[in-house]
C-alpha cells in the first residue's frame, strides 16, 4: 500500500504498551482519558489491541493521536455477535513512514463514565509489528 515498505537491515522490533488513567474513580458522566504510552519501542510500524468493555460502563468519545507521527489510525469500536463490546486501537504505517522509537505517550482513548465505576479496564491481544512483519505480542 503506497509504496509497501522494504525492510532494512537492523530493524529489530522490540517495546511495549501500558494504559493509565489520572483517577481510578469516575462519577457517572465524567471523560476518562486512557492514555496510552510505549516503553522500550524499536522499529514499531504497526501496533493493535482489544480493550473489552462493558457498555453498561462506558461510552466510547474519541482516540486522540499524540506520538504517533504518520501513523493511520484504523480503530474500530466493535459489538459483537454474542454481545460483548470491545474497542480495537489500531496504528498503521502505510508507505515509507517514521516507525515508533523509545519512550513517550502514543495516544489517549476517550470514553465517558456512564454511572460511577472504578477503572479496570485492561488490554489484550497486543501485538506490535516491524516493517519485516516481524510481531512481538505483548
Amino acid at each position: 500500500l503506497e509504496g509497501g515498505v522494504a525492510p532494512r537491515r537492523n530493524d529489530t522490533l522490540g517495546g511495549t504498551l501500558s494504559l493509565s488513567t489520572a483517577k481510578t474513580r469516575y462519577a457517572q458522566g465524567d471523560t476518562v482519558d486512557v492514555v496510552v504510552s510505549g516503553r522500550g519501542l524499536r522499529n514499531v510500524n504497526a501496533l493493535s489491541f482489544a480493550l473489552p468493555y462493558d457498555a453498561a460502563d462506558y461510552e466510547f468519545v474519541a482516540i486522540l493521536p499524540v506520538g504517533m507521527k504518520e501513523m493511520r489510525n484504523l480503530t474500530n469500536d466493535r459489538l459483537h455477535t454474542n454481545g460483548q463490546k470491545a474497542l480495537y486501537p489500531t496504528f498503521v504505517n502505510m508507505g515509507e513512514k517514521r516507525t515508533l522509537n523509545g519512550d513517550g505517550e502514543l495516544f489517549v482513548i476517550r470514553l465517558r463514565a456512564r454511572r460511577p465505576l472504578t477503572f479496570d479496564l485492561n488490554a489484550v491481544d497486543g501485538i506490535l509489528v516491524n516493517r519485516g512483519m516481524d510481531s512481538v505480542r505483548f
